[in-house]
């Protein structure tokens, strides 16, 4: 029997790590100087994670009973000293927040590690593992893409993102999978080679693109044959980028076994060029180069070679085979030397577009890419790779159906390229295309014949799950975690898995991946982690804690020069500062995140952005200002060839249609985005069905309005605030007042758990709503008080003038005349210049009562006679439009006035709407008009029933 292992726990959370045995704190691995009773305070929080930390708890942990200290100055230094050692602000928090009037939080997120004990010297060796070694303090789960307030929809921008999130919330895996995670020693390992670059020695600028191509056709000249396993030229550009090394004639053994880890490579190529001619054209080329151990460092070969410039195929070819000589790997057959023939350009002018290129793709440049491509694709029409690469540089830019059409010339091209490359060209040009079945075939097959490449079982698994085979995709995944190491801790393995799994389990795998990038020195790994940790954050119970995590990833980004990737985080940032309400900051944002795209030539995020702040603007009540913005973002989605973000931006446009009144042109959009989403395989349809059926409601069709929106409900997972508020105006119109409180009631609970205030506040609108039909003003009142400030703050005028009108028949219940008057020219003022009759005629409605209420009381018939004249337009006008529901609320007032000047008229309109209204199944309404006939106790009796 072994013995434990004694362990001691440390505290993960952003760059840091606190060791709480040793007392340190680091941040990526260097020491951060924090004195003692600063360091305490922080663990106090640590193991409190999310919770409130009273000022009174602090003190009996840290000053305990008998100590005599200034306790309210020592714990203010205490806190200053340690936000000064996090570098975090007190007024915009990533770590402490300050709970007024309770005590202090912490707010990021928090991985307990048990580390066995060790001296700190002593490296640590990651356990081989299926599941992430790390144990959440809070269990989160995944939401579906938000809607600001109950009229717009957002898209989420980034590559991939849409599809895979929408695979978490409908996939789950059937069972756990009995996989051993030991490393498998049947699987063959190849040596695996890494072409770090070569250095320009002679510095003529006209000779740069040399680097990057002798690069590759130096990678393609060893990858023959197949019995080397190079490591993609884009891993290597990514981690120069990242974590560079100085260029020198050798590396040192730290950085050599620093690069063979990062890059799960045994062998290391680097070296330098020269040219000996003052002409492009013509004159030598020299290539020297050393073959490093990865492990060691030690220079295992060098060589060197001078060729004609019109001769560096033969050049590169003859270096390689003494590459392999050295290496004991046989020499090319001409099957395979014909293979790589195919893969390299047939001339020099196709040799430098292509390499200047892929420069340009790897430096996130994909506009510039895009051009020189093209050239090298001019230079040689034939060549496979060119078009294959100017398909990846036509999907950043968001041109869907040019990437096809270069994908599908790749293939076309690919017959005489080796198998590797062909599987390659095959499996993308699917992926591209959509077919995940026949990609994930084509990755199958490459993945069996080379099980040993971890980037191969990853875009296996990519498809995998993208065709909605998690199960399969786990699979794939645990197969390379029993790749010997460092093959087996490539944190892309969990980001991958995190996709995979089934909704509410993704965070530790993606805060797994976090951690392996940033103790491998994989930044941009580690950047896209924190992107996708802030994403799953942002989108569960626990949203808070997301920004941080996009705003670390948009710097190294920025950093990187990625400002594709930059935009992406901040975007994400924009969409959580929206949905709390913050518009403004969300607007500040977004322009921002269009600031970083601008000049890079791509479409799709830059309409999923503009989408977005369009959403703000209707939100706003600024609905010709969104109408603009949402044609533009249209306008780019469909430049793109994404259709469903295009189908987003119809549906976004029918509801400035709603808003303006125009309810034909509204209910064709939306039908018009229905059938757009239907010709897509997995199409998100709920929000569209939502706000198709609030509009059927709004014009009196229940039955239809109740089933699409109950659909819709169905069709949200988890259940978005918004429709579950139509669902319970549907039910209040149906005279179903328990259930309709019910479901506004966990409409109000989810509000509150996301922490969205505005739709908090616009469900207390609603409840408020229905205290009114119960006959219960001074609780309407008191609802409509406490939802105001939230939708003040925010400046959220529509919902505004809506709680004013509400406000205002509340008093007008209390007979408050002077305080419902006051109200409603509040709202009034408010409305000034609005065009939307769902405001503007609830807000006649209830002039026209104040005004009978008022005459009434000072028996002032022209103020009866102006009401009625009020009401009638109001009735005509909803009429007209399409209003139906704002046309019985107008004609029952109408009526609860003429009982007074007009009682036999007035009965006989009453009679027949109530007749009428309950035809259609809107029993509320019918009784609203039976209790003007009867009294108001009836309508009491009838809700009670």
């Amino acid at each position: 029997m072994r013995s434990a292992v004694p362990s001691r726990p440390v505290f993960r959370f952003g760059l840091f790590e606190a060791d709480v045995t040793a007392n340190t704190l680091t941040r990526e691995g260097v020491r951060v100087r924090i004195q003692d009773q600063p360091f305490r305070l922080l663990i106090s929080f640590l193991e409190r994670a999310g919770e409130i930390v009273t000022r009174e708890e602090l003190r009996q942990e840290l000053w305990p009973e008998g100590t005599y200290v200034d306790f309210e100055a020592g714990l203010n230094t205490a806190l200053k000293k340690l936000r000064a050692a996090l570098s975090d602000d007190s007024e915009n928090p990533s770590f402490i927040e300050t709970v007024p009037r309770h005590g202090y939080r912490f707010i990021a997120p928090v991985e307990i590690v048990q580390v066995p004990a060790r001296k700190l010297s002593e490296p640590v060796v990651e356990p081989v593992a299926g599941v992430p070694d790390v144990v959440p303090l809070t269990q989160t789960s995944p939401t579906p893409l938000w809607k600001y307030s109950t009229i717009a929809v957002l898209v989420i921008a980034c590559v991939g993102t849409g599809w895979w999130l929408w695979q978490r919330q409908h996939h789950s895996l059937a069972s756990p999978l009995d996989i051993s995670l030991r490393a498998d020693a049947n699987v063959p390992h190849r040596k695996s080679v890494a072409v770090l670059g070569f250095q320009n020695a002679s510095g003529k600028k006209e000779d740069a693109w040399l680097s990057t191509a002798l690069s590759e056709m130096l990678s393609t000249e060893l990858a023959g044959g197949e019995k080397l396993r190079l490591v993609p030229g884009g891993e290597i550009a990514d981690l120069r980028l990242s974590s560079p090394w100085p260029d020198t004639d050798s590396l040192d053994r730290k950085t050599a076994s620093r690069l063979g880890a990062s890059l799960n490579s045994d062998l290391l190529i680097s070296g330098s060029y020269t040219s000996t001619s003052a002409k492009p054209d013509s004159g030598q080329v020299r290539l020297d180069l050393r073959l490093q151990d990865a492990r060691t460092g030690e220079i295992l070969s060098e060589i060197g070679q001078s060729a004609s410039r019109e001769d560096i195929l033969q050049l590169v070819s003859s270096v390689g085979a003494k590459l392999r000589a050295k290496l004991g790997v046989p020499q090319l057959q001409e099957t395979d030397q014909a293979g790589v023939a195919a893969a390299m350009p047939v001339n020099r002018d196709a040799a430098r577009f292509y390499a200047l290129g892929i420069s340009k793709l790897r430096e996130f440049d994909a506009l510039a890419a895009k051009d020189l491509l093209e050239e090298a694709c001019k230079a040689d029409p034939k060549f496979a790779l060119a078009h294959a690469m100017l398909a990846r540089a036509w999907a950043q830019l968001g041109y869907d159906e040019k990437r096809k059409e270069e994908a599908k010339k790749a293939l076309d091209l690919s017959a005489n390229l080796s198998v590797e490359e062909r599987l390659q060209i095959e499996g993308d040009y699917y992926d591209d295309v959509g077919d995940h079945e026949k990609a994930a075939s084509s990755y199958r097959a490459l993945f069996e014949l080379f099980p040993d490449s971890v980037e191969y079982g990853l875009r296996l698994a990519l498809v995998e799950t993208a065709g909605g085979h998690a199960n399969q995709a786990v699979a794939t995944l645990h197969q390379l975690r029993r790749l010997p190491l460092p093959a087996s801790d490539d944190p892309r393995i969990d980001l991958e898995e995190s996709r995979a799994v089934p909704k509410g389990s993704a965070l530790p795998f993606i805060q797994n991946a976090v951690r392996k990038a940033n103790s491998q020195g994989k930044r941009l790994v580690y950047a896209r982690g924190k992107e996708e940790e802030c994403m799953d954050l942002i989108y569960s119970d626990h949203p808070d804690a997301g920004p941080a995590a996009c705003a670390e990833a948009q710097q190294i980004y920025l950093e990187a020069g990625n400002r594709s990737g930059a935009a992406d985080s901040l975007r994400l940032i924009a969409d959580r500062q929206g949905y709390q309400g913050h518009y403004e900051q969300a607007l500040a944002s977004y322009q921002q995140a269009l600031d970083l795209l601008r000049d890079l030539g791509e479409h799709v995020k830059t309409g999923a952005i503009l989408n977005n702040m369009a959403t703000i603007y209707l939100n706003q009540g600024k609905v010709d200002h969104a109408a603009g913005i949402f044609k533009q973002a249209l306008i780019q989605f469909e430049a793109g060839g994404e259709r469903y973000d295009a189908a987003v931006a119809v549906v976004n446009m029918a509801d400035v249609a709603y808003l303006s009144g125009k309810l034909k042109e509204a209910r064709q959009l939306y039908q018009q985005s229905l059938d757009r989403l239907a010709r897509l395989d997995h199409p998100d349809t709920a929000y569209a069905n939502y706000r198709l059926g609030d509009l059927e409601l709004t014009g009196g069709m229940v039955p239809a309005a109740h089933k699409r929106v109950q659909q819709a409900i169905e069709q949200s997972q988890p259940i978005d605030v918004s429709a579950l508020n139509v669902m319970g105006e549907i039910f209040e119109f149906e005279g179903d007042i328990a259930n309709a409180r019910k479901t506004q009631q966990q409409a109000l609970a989810v509000a509150q758990r996301k922490g969205a205030s505005l739709l908090e506040a616009e469900t207390q609108l609603l409840l408020a709503r229905l205290a009114l039909d119960e006959h219960r003003p001074d609780e309407g009142e008191r609802l409509v008080q406490a939802a105001l400030p939230a939708l003040e703050k925010e400046k959220q005028n529509p919902d505004i003038i809506d709680s004013y009108t509400l406000l205002s028949l509340a008093l007008l219940g209390q007979n408050k005349t002077a305080e419902a008057r006051a109200a409603i020219e509040r709202a009034a003022s408010l409305a000034s210049g609005s065009s939307d009759p769902a405001l503007n005629l609830p807000l006649a409605t209830q002039t026209a009562r104040v005004e009978a209420a008022e005459a009434r009381s000072s028996t002032g018939a022209a103020s009866l006679a102006h009401a009625r004249q009020q009401l009638q337009r109001v009735i005509a006008d909803a009429k007209k439009l399409g209003y139906y529901l704002l046309e019985c609320e107008a004609r029952v007032a109408l009526g609860e006035l003429e009982l007074k000047t007009a009682p036999s008229m007035a009965r006989a309109h009453l009679a027949s709407l109530a007749s009428e209204s309950r035809s259609r199944g809107l029993l509320l309404l019918a009784d609203e008009a039976q209790a003007a006939l009867d009294g108001p106790q009836q309508i009491a009796d009838n809700h009670s029933r």
